[in-house]
């Protein structure tokens, strides 16, 4: 099962890499079938037998290896071809993608620090040197790589989204708004640049998320975790008709999702559907009946209807699942248990 995760990951990120003038892995499943591959496989076998020094042999069978969903012998051929030919910028690039995959980042980064020293405009490692980077906390280190694909390519959307998280962390929200709306000008498919914008306008009380929220789904209608987005920014701003119907849409796509369904009960708090909200708490321990705070809501909703025994059974739950949460301490007091 590990494996596989990782076999995925691999896939996914492999896939997402801009062609490059170097022959890129191509891991796609769909085009050959799995005797094609074992075929060809054993060919390139057979070949690098006959030539052990060969790089881009070791590089090519790594593909089939990866498109057979073998991962061990895919990494250990993608790392040969690397010591074959450390001077392959692209090289340095993929096994840096495949730690990366693994989880691996510490491997990653150098070998994307690499792949960037050799190719002083390879802008996939850069960018994806910002990211880990961003994600350690050495801002400065990634701002260095952003700004070096800035400086040959001043436009470029992965860039400009990076920089807005750089400015995020850095506490100027006006400057990452700059820069990631800079980045949807240039991608209009950007998806992930809408919904960052979403979130910052969400924050805002700026109904203009909406706006931003929609252009995201429009991408991908799918993903259930914008529809519930807006419905939290609904129910912020009072709205909450309309936050019932987002919720709603995100059940549709993920019915799994107990976030959505403990807000909704919430939202008839608010509304004094108590009853309704009692069902819908319930829903959500279905599925997780560890959620503290459907527990406590539940408790909360109860007390709400003078139904003191179950009110206490649900906040002295929620105690046994963290003693230190305060609402349902708080709830007990209010009962006078």
């Amino acid at each position: 099962m590990k494996n596989t995760l990782i076999l995925s990951l691999c896939l996914l990120l492999f896939s997402c890499q801009q062609q490059p003038s170097t022959k890129a892995l191509d891991v796609s499943v769909e085009l050959d079938s799995t005797n094609t591959i074992s075929l060809q496989i054993d060919s390139l076998t057979i070949q690098i037998g006959l030539d052990s020094l060969n790089a881009a042999l070791y590089f090519e069978r790594a593909e089939l290896y990866l498109k057979n969903k073998s991962l061990s012998p895919g990494s250990n051929d993608l790392l040969q071809a690397v010591r074959l030919d450390s001077t392959n910028a692209f090289y340095w690039q993929q096994i840096g993608t495949l730690y990366y995959a693994m989880k691996n980042s510490r491997f990653a980064k150098n070998s994307w620090e690499e792949c960037a020293r050799l190719d002083s405009r390879n802008i996939e490692c850069r960018l994806s040197l910002a990211e880990v980077y961003l994600a350690v906390g050495e801002f400065k280190k990634g701002q260095v790589k952003i700004n070096e694909v800035l400086n040959f390519d001043s436009k470029n959307p992965e860039a400009l989204y990076l920089s807005g998280n750089y400015a995020l962390m850095e506490g100027d929200t006006v400057k990452a708004i700059k820069y990631i709306q800079a980045s949807i000008n240039q991608n209009q498919d950007f998806f992930k640049a809408y919904d960052l914008m979403g979130v910052l306008f969400s924050a805002k009380g700026d109904i203009v998320a909406l706006d931003y929220f929609n252009a995201a789904l429009r991408l991908r209608p799918g993903r259930f975790d914008v529809h519930y987005k807006v419905g939290m920014f609904y129910q912020n701003i009072g709205a909450y008709t309309e936050a019932i119907l987002a919720y709603n849409r995100a059940l549709t796509v993920n019915p799994e999702h107990k976030i959505s369904l403990h807000n909704i009960a919430v939202v008839n708090v608010f509304l004094g559907e108590h009853k309704n909200a009692l069902d819908v708490f319930s829903k959500a321990l279905i599925i997780d009946d560890m959620y503290l705070e459907a527990y406590f809501g539940r408790g909360y909703t109860h007390e709400l209807l003078g139904n003191i025994t179950k009110s206490e059974a649900d906040y002295r739950t929620a105690l046994m699942l963290d003693p230190a949460y305060r609402p349902a301490m708080d709830g007990l007091l209010r009962i006078g248990k």
